[in-house]
């Protein structure tokens, strides 16, 4: 990905307007998982990136990655010490949901509980979109 070296994240974040910056909440135990996983990968500059694909069994796929670099035009969200970067398209059928990380007898996954989502698959990957971007 293309960095923004000339620019700062909050030089980036001044053009966000507030409607576009509708919450997305990460729980605790999300926090928790996150800075684990940038522990494990001995880099604090992380972020963790997520962003919307087409695919999957209902017509969009969720996904995660960790950058270091921020695009310009991506929204940071800053919450419990880590850093969440979403692109604008993806932002638009991620507002207002919550990322979880749950444990279980099934495994370990994170988990978004999206307001947006007319349906999701039963795995949880994948969902289709109440909303139009």
């Amino acid at each position: 990905m293309k960095g923004t070296s000339e620019k700062s994240a909050q030089d980036l974040l001044e053009n966000v307007s507030n409607d576009q910056r509708q919450s997305i909440e990460l729980t605790e135990a999300a926090v928790q998982k996150i800075k684990s996983l940038i522990e494990e990968e001995q880099d604090k500059e992380l972020k963790l990136r997520i962003f919307i694909t087409g695919g999957g069994c209902s017509g969009y796929q969720y996904n995660f990655a960790f950058d270091r670099e921020i695009e310009e035009g991506d929204i940071l969200y800053e919450m419990g010490g880590v850093s969440l970067v979403i692109d604008p398209q993806s932002h638009m059928y991620l507002r207002g949901a919550q990322i979880d990380y749950e444990e279980n007898l099934e495994g370990a996954r994170f988990v978004i509980h999206n307001p947006n989502a007319g349906s999701t698959c039963s795995c949880g990957s994948s969902f289709s979109a109440n909303c139009t971007p």
